[in-house]
C-alpha cells in the first residue's frame, strides 16, 4: 500500500508498450485533422511500474520543482463537498435530459491521457458553473504540453506522462512556469497534434484575450476501492461536477470496450493481480449501483481514445477494477471569470418551399453568462442577408420572415453575438425550394413537420 501511493505522490508517469496504440485504432496518426477546431461545440500511456519508481524516486524528487501531491489530511480542503446521500444512479451526460459533458477526443500515438482527462474535467465543470448545458467549451489539451511544460513528468516529456493536478496547477501558475497566465485557451488557438515538440510560439496572436481562468484544483490518493471512497467520489461528482481519475488500463480492458459499444454494459472486475500500477488517467462522469454486480455497481467514464472506442469514447467499468479511482484529481471555476460568446443559434422553420412564397423562422440562441442581450445575423443563403438585429433576451424566440424567388437548396446561417460584441459559431438549416407546384401534398406537409424523417424519400419527391 505504502509503495502504491509513492507512486502517484511522485507523479512520474512513464510511457511503454507503444503497440497499445494499434491495439486501441487504426485512425489515422494525424489526429489534429479529426478534432473539433470549435471555440464553443488517443489513447494514454502514461505507464509506471513499482519496482521502476523505488529505484528512480531520489532522481525524481531533484527534478521536480513543486510538489505535485498535497497532505493526505487534506484531502479537498476549499472543494471539500463533504459526504451526502446521492441517488443510486447519476450522470452528468444525462442529467436533467441534458448532456453536461464535452466529446470525446482522441490524444493519438502520445501520453497525454492525463493532460486530456484534465482538460475533459474542466470542460465539465465550466458548463456546469454556467449552468449552461448547450455551451461546448472545446479547450486546448497542446497548450498544456507546448506552454506548460513543467505540468508533465519528472522528465519533461508531456507525452511521457503527467497527472491531471500538473495540468491544473500550471495552468493557474502566473510564474514562468504557467507562461505568466492563468487560464486555458481554445482548441482553434493551438490545435493538438499529439507531440510535445510543438512549440508554444504557435499559438494564436491573440491568445491572452482567450485565456478561461481555474480558480482552485486538488488531487488526492484515496487508496484501494471501499464504500467509504465509493461515496467521497460519488459526493465529489454529484455536488462539484467531473473528476479526473487514475485506472490501470489493461490489454483485456482496451479489447472489451473495441467490441462493446451498448452503454449499459460494463467491464467487470477480475480480481485479477494486475500489479501495483496506474497507467492512465480518464474522467469519472457518473456511477450507477446494481445489487446482481458483485462489487454492487459501475462508474461511468470518458475516455481519451476517439469516439469510436467504446460508447461514442465512454464506458463503465465495475466499482474496484483495475484501481479506478485510487488517484483523483479536482477543479473549479468561477463563472464569473470570462465572458463566453452566446452559442449557435438554433433555427426552425419549413425546410420545403415554393418560389416567391413567405416563410417564417424563429432563431433563438443562449448567452451563457445569462445577463447578456444577443443580437442576431442572418444569411439567407440567395446573397441577401439582414443587419444585425436585436438587442433581445437571451433564449428569446425571435421571428423572421424570408421569400426564397428561385429554385434551389438554401443554407440558412445565423450567427448570434452579446453586447460585448463576442460572436458565437453559427448555426445552420437548408431549405430545397422545387419547381413550383400548385399544391403540397399533405405527405409533404408531414416531412416539413418531421424534417429527419424518410429524407430519401423526401428528397425523391421534390426532385
Amino acid at each position: 500500500m505504502k509503495k502504491f501511493i509513492v507512486i502517484v505522490l511522485v507523479e512520474v508517469l512513464i510511457l511503454s508498450a507503444s503497440g497499445l496504440y494499434e491495439t486501441v485504432s487504426s485512425e489515422k496518426n494525424d489526429i489534429a485533422s479529426s478534432l473539433d477546431t470549435t471555440f464553443l461545440t488517443d489513447k494514454c500511456l502514461c505507464n509506471l511500474n513499482v519496482e521502476t519508481i523505488e529505484d528512480e524516486k531520489n532522481s525524481a524528487y531533484l527534478v521536480m520543482k513543486k510538489p505535485m501531491y498535497i497532505d493526505s489530511s487534506d484531502i479537498f480542503n476549499s472543494l471539500e463537498p463533504g459526504i451526502v446521500n446521492t441517488p443510486d444512479e447519476f450522470s452528468w451526460k444525462y442529467f436533467e435530459d441534458k448532456d453536461w459533458t464535452t466529446p470525446a477526443k482522441h490524444q493519438g500515438n502520445c501520453g497525454s491521457c492525463w493532460d486530456f482527462a484534465a482538460i475533459g474535467a474542466l470542460e465539465s465543470i465550466i458548463k456546469i458553473r454556467e449552468e449552461c448545458a448547450d455551451l461546448c467549451p472545446d479547450l486546448s489539451e497542446q497548450y498544456v504540453l507546448s506552454c506548460l511544460p513543467a505540468a508533465a513528468n519528472t522528465y519533461g516529456q508531456g507525452c511521457w506522462g503527467g497527472t491531471p493536478y500538473g495540468a491544473f496547477y500550471y495552468m493557474m501558475d502566473t510564474t514562468i512556469e504557467g507562461n505568466y497566465k492563468n487560464g486555458a485557451i481554445p482548441e482553434t488557438c493551438l490545435t493538438y497534434q499529439a507531440s510535445d515538440d510543438i512549440s508554444c510560439s504557435e499559438k494564436c496572436e491573440n491568445w491572452e484575450e482567450l485565456l478561461v481562468p481555474i480558480l482552485d484544483c486538488k488531487e488526492s490518493n484515496l487508496g484501494f476501492d471501499s464504500p467509504e471512497n465509493r461515496e467521497i467520489i460519488k459526493s465529489q461528482i454529484y455536488q462539484y461536477g467531473p473528476i479526473a481519475a487514475g485506472m490501470n488500463a489493461t490489454t483485456e480492458f482496451i479489447n472489451f470496450w473495441n467490441v462493446h459499444h451498448d452503454p449499459t454494459d460494463y467491464f467487470p472486475d477480475t480480481n485479477e493481480p494486475w500489479g501495483n500500477s496506474l497507467n492512465h488517467i480518464i474522467v469519472i462522469i457518473g456511477w450507477k449501483n446494481d445489487s446482481s454486480i458483485e462489487n454492487g455497481g459501475y462508474w461511468i467514464c470518458k475516455n481519451s481514445w476517439g469516439t469510436d472506442w467504446g460508447y461514442d469514447g465512454f464506458y463503465n467499468i465495475e466499482y474496484g477494477s483495475l484501481f479506478t479511482g485510487f488517484y483523483i484529481s479536482t477543479v473549479d471555476y468561477d463563472p464569473d471569470s470570462f465572458d463566453w460568446p452566446p452559442i449557435a443559434p438554433i433555427i426552425n422553420g419549413p425546410i420545403i418551399g415554393k418560389p416567391g412564397e413567405k416563410y417564417e423562422y424563429t432563431f433563438v440562441s443562449i448567452d451563457p453568462d445569462g445577463n447578456d442581450d444577443v443580437f442576431y445575423y442572418v444569411d439567407w443563403g440567395d446573397n441577401t442577408y439582414s443587419d444585425w438585429l436585436g438587442p433581445f433576451i437571451s433564449g428569446e424566440e425571435v421571428m423572421l420572415n424570408h421569400t426564397w424567388e428561385n429554385k434551389g437548396t438554401f443554407y440558412i446561417k445565423a450567427k448570434a453575438k452579446d453586447i460585448n460584441d463576442l460572436i458565437g459559431p453559427e448555426g445552420t438549416l437548408s431549405i430545397t425550394i422545387p419547381r413550383d407546384r400548385a399544391i403540397i401534398s399533405s405527405f409533404q406537409r408531414f416531412l416539413q413537420n418531421y424534417p429527419n424523417l424518410f429524407l430519401m424519400l423526401q428528397c425523391f419527391l421534390i426532385s
